[in-house]
């Protein structure tokens, strides 16, 4: 037996020192496998044998890289740093109602007194955004207009997302993404889970070397021996000119099957984000359309259903929203922090630094004092693109 293992490992070495054009006239010994016979899977080992060799490993990392025909190691993103975060990424405090109804007082004293509310929200998902805080016989009260105050015990202060995407300084030379939710790579497609590097964060950014179809998953590698399946992402590709928008134009490409959105002057993508567009019943609608109304905050309702409806909604002055297309738009969501997947009313929902990012690059400009802006004729204007990329 020993005889049998030093002959195989003797085998092994003389494959790797022959030359390449000796070792291609050879027949494959198949007998000879990695699970046991000791040898190096170097990339020319797999070029010649790839039988020989596992599926995975610097070697096979490198083998699959140059097949698609991308160079080893991979340029990194030409990302620019954004500035730090201090304090508020939006311009209120908002708060979701938690009780419901609920009376709203033209003053705290009002309720003592037993006198009629200002008015009472009845059902539904209300967001507020809350100018002050006060106190009234030792309970505290927000005042969330001129002369309209609610208990500061029924509602919850929102927490808005502090994801933002990349700038990008040049055009990406390779396929990116975010994780959409924590995940820790496997060894190979399908394979077993690698617990020697750590567990992949939610929205951490990776680099896309290759991908690996089995069945109806696509499995992307993302380093040395760490495959993730496709659900696990949200891809971005950089893509070409829609058909109908001007060569050097602005445009905006929303994926509604990757999540993604990306920002473009001309052929180049400038920027690069996740976002939630609409759900199943309420989806987003493909199409190629402009940017018409910029709007700083806007209040947003439910159109077709009143207060009192289960299904109503009210969100107050939503930041740096602009419309493209109907009642549907691109703006900030403070109220969630599930960017990557579908969840909202139709509209595309972005994290608010991005929406901030958008609002200020997005044709036609809006002036700081303004609150709101109609695109008017014959000035630039921003497209948008909203598609499902492949492979749905």
């Amino acid at each position: 037996m020993r005889n049998r293992i030093l002959l195989a490992t003797a085998l092994a070495i003389v494959i790797l020192l022959l030359p390449a054009s000796t070792a291609a006239d050879q027949p494959a010994d198949l007998s000879i496998r990695a699970d046991s016979t000791r040898y190096a899977c170097v990339p020319s080992l797999i070029w010649r044998h790839p039988e020989l060799c596992p599926s995975y490993g610097p070697g096979n990392a490198t083998y699959r890289l140059a097949s698609v025909g991308a160079p080893d190691p991979l340029p990194p993103l030409p990302i620019v740093e954004m500035p730090e975060v201090s304090g508020d990424v939006v311009p209120h405090t908002f708060a979701h109602v938690s009780t419901l109804p609920l009376n709203v007082y033209r003053h705290p004293v009002d309720e003592e007194l037993g006198l009629p509310p200002v008015r009472t929200l009845l059902s539904g998902d209300w967001w507020l955004s809350l100018e002050e805080k006060v106190e009234y016989n030792g309970r505290e009260w927000y005042r969330i207009n001129e002369d309209e105050y609610i208990p500061a015990d029924t509602v919850w202060i929102a927490q808005p997302s502090m994801f933002q995407g990349v700038l990008l300084a040049d055009q990406p030379q390779q396929a990116f993404a975010w994780l959409n939710q924590a995940a820790r790579p496997s060894v190979v497609p399908q394979g077993p889970l690698n617990w020697n590097v750590e567990l992949l964060d939610r929205y951490q950014l990776v680099t896309i070397k290759a991908e690996h179809r089995i069945g109806s998953e696509v499995w992307y590698l993302v380093d040395d021996d760490q495959w993730i399946e496709q659900t696990n992402v949200s891809r971005v590709d950089v893509d070409p000119i829609p058909p109908g928008v001007d060569p050097g134009a602005k445009w905006i490409e929303v994926d509604l099957y990757e999540q993604t959105i990306a920002a473009y002057e001309g052929a180049r993508m400038v920027y690069a984000s996740l976002i939630s567009s609409g759900r199943q019943h309420t989806a987003t609608p493909p199409g190629l359309y402009q940017i018409k109304v910029k709007i700083r905050e806007a209040k947003m309702s439910m159109p077709f259903a009143q207060d009192g409806d289960a299904l109503y909604y009210y969100l107050e002055d939503v930041p740096w929203t602009m419309y493209f297309h109907e009642a549907y738009s691109i703006h900030a969501a403070y109220w969630h922090d599930a960017f990557g997947f579908r969840r909202s009313h139709g509209c595309v929902n972005l994290a608010p630094r991005d929406a901030l990012w958008f609002f200020q690059w997005a044709d036609p400009p809006i002036a700081e004092d303004s609150d709101y802006l109609y695109a008017g004729s014959g000035g630039p204007v921003t497209w948008v693109w909203v598609h499902y990329s492949p492979p749905y």
